[in-house]
């Protein structure tokens, strides 16, 4: 539903802060569909002279929100950069994504409910009606469940940009901890305030640009900035574009939808809609940008075939790759709570079989296995932007679509980065260009897709990462292995 269509258990306390009026118009706004993330990509392919080079040209200086567009002559077929190879690759189990399943729960109180009836959930959906609490990682739910998070806060835009919320922000984004996916939101479903002149696409997006500046400069790799949007939105029907809201320049790392079947926004004969019919469309919008992506509410308004449709929702959830999956469970909605036990049961059935909540552990500060590097070419600036501990965490994997790997990488200086993916042939397989990284660790998804769309075949891949800022350029390279039954 819109905005502040959620009331906790704790009746007390409004999960949006918005009104009834605005709720109930903002439900029709989901009914059909959900996202999907393809690729999580990666960047552009060269040798380590010409990728130098290029990216050197192509990088004049980092520039704030300024999306780089790389194209495949930035990336030329190379053997020199991956040397081919006739070790066999080694056999990786693979690790399917294990989407996170939970419900909404903003205070103790309501946490304690939901705990009672579905268990240890893995994840919780915290909505505040302005600045975010740090008190959320201590004495507020997620310090009390442990569990990885998805936390939506508001404050104008005017506000945002005048840096009057700068030091609130770096003391709830400093103190987060990690461990757990943080899927951090601003304004929430947005459209409806646009469409109200509250302010502008582009206010909120250079807003959401300073935002996720701050939560970077905490170098906690666990903070995802996550655009969370109607799929109402898109119906041709709502005259909106969901792409306006989202901001250039990799400023979102995922996608979030709020998604509702046929009759449950506004208690209208709901039905037990199948998840692909109502989700569908947002897989797909969220596989043509390239984002992974998170269901942040869903629901069914009847009691009628609900233990079955949880189940199927879920099912869906986890073959699409979703990363997590919210469901909206408040009195205000009574209609849509959940107060029978067999959908209790069904759905704390699906939250105790869903993931632990916590987040693959990241790589300890200290070296690693020493990555292939290329910095003493004669390309190499030694006054640019130097990159440390390059590696590909797993080293081997079998891409299904739903699983990845990180590529990870140290920067000494803010830059832009290009990522490259090279066959044994030095043939670029696939490309993407990721801005305005901090200085510290880097992580990036990779989920073995080609330029095509395609699923790369098995193999020993090179995986080139070049860094550019205005002081100057540099490159190192690690190696990826994927197995056999990877793809054909």
């Amino acid at each position: 539903m819109h905005h502040g269509h959620r009331m906790p258990r704790n009746a007390d306390h409004d999960d949006s802060g918005f009104s009834l009026r605005h709720r109930r118009y903002g439900r029709q706004a989901r009914r059909r569909w959900a996202a999907l993330r393809k690729v999580y990509g990666i960047a552009a392919g060269l040798t380590v002279l010409v990728l130098a080079a290029a990216v050197g040209v192509l990088y004049a200086g980092v520039r704030p929100a300024n999306h780089i567009a790389l194209s495949s002559s930035d990336c030329p077929n190379t053997a020199a950069v991956a040397s081919p190879t006739a070790t066999t690759p080694t056999v990786a189990t693979s690790t399917p994504t294990d989407t996170l399943l939970g419900v909404n729960a903003t205070s103790p109180s309501q946490l304690a409910t939901d705990t009672s009836e579905f268990g240890h959930l893995p994840v919780l959906r915290v909505y505040y009606t302005g600045m975010p609490d740090p008190d959320l990682w201590t004495t507020g739910v997620q310090g009390l469940n442990h569990s990885a998070v998805v936390v939506s806060f508001r404050s104008p835009p005017s506000t945002v940009l005048s840096g009057a919320d700068d030091a609130a922000l770096a003391k709830f984004f400093d103190s987060a901890p990690a461990g757990y996916p943080i899927y951090y939101s601003y304004y929430h479903e947005p459209e409806l305030l646009v469409q109200a002149g509250t302010f502008t696409t582009a206010q909120y997006k250079a807003a959401w640009a300073h935002i996720a500046a701050i939560a970077a400069a905490a170098r906690n790799p666990d903070l995802k900035s996550t655009l969370i949007l109607m799929t109402w939105d898109l119906n041709p029907s709502s005259g909106i574009n969901w792409k306006d809201y989202l901001p250039a320049g990799n400023v979102i790392s995922v996608l979030g939808w709020d998604a509702y079947p046929a009759g449950t926004v506004h208690d209208s004969d709901p039905q037990p809609t199948s998840p692909a019919d109502f989700m569908g469309a947002a897989e797909a919008a969220s596989r043509q940008v390239g984002l992974p992506f998170g269901f942040a509410e869903f629901a069914l308004g009847t009691q009628t075939d609900r233990p079955q449709w949880l189940a199927e929702v879920a099912s869906y959830l986890q073959s699409t790759g979703a990363l997590f999956g919210t469901l909206f469970d408040s009195v205000g909605f009574p209609w849509m709570e959940l107060t029978d036990s067999p959908s209790i049961q069904a759905w704390r059935a699906e939250v105790g079989g869903s993931g632990s909540g916590s987040a693959p552990a990241e790589p300890s500060p200290t070296p690693s296995p020493p990555a292939s590097s290329v910095s003493a070419s004669p390309s190499a600036d030694p006054l640019g932007p130097s990159i440390s501990q390059a590696r590909v965490d797993p080293a081997a994997f079998v891409p299904t679509g739903q699983n990845h790997v990180r590529i990870l990488f140290k920067l000494s200086q803010p830059a832009n980065v290009a990522i490259c993916v090279l066959d044994s042939h030095g043939v670029v397989q696939r490309e993407l260009d990721h801005a305005n990284d901090p200085v510290g660790w880097s992580s990036i998804w990779y989920f073995g897709y080609n330029t095509a769309g395609a699923l790369l075949p098995a193999g020993i891949y090179t995986v080139v990462v070049a860094a550019s800022n205005s002081s100057g350029t540099n490159t190192a390279q690690t190696k990826l292995t994927i197995d056999s039954g990877s793809s054909a």
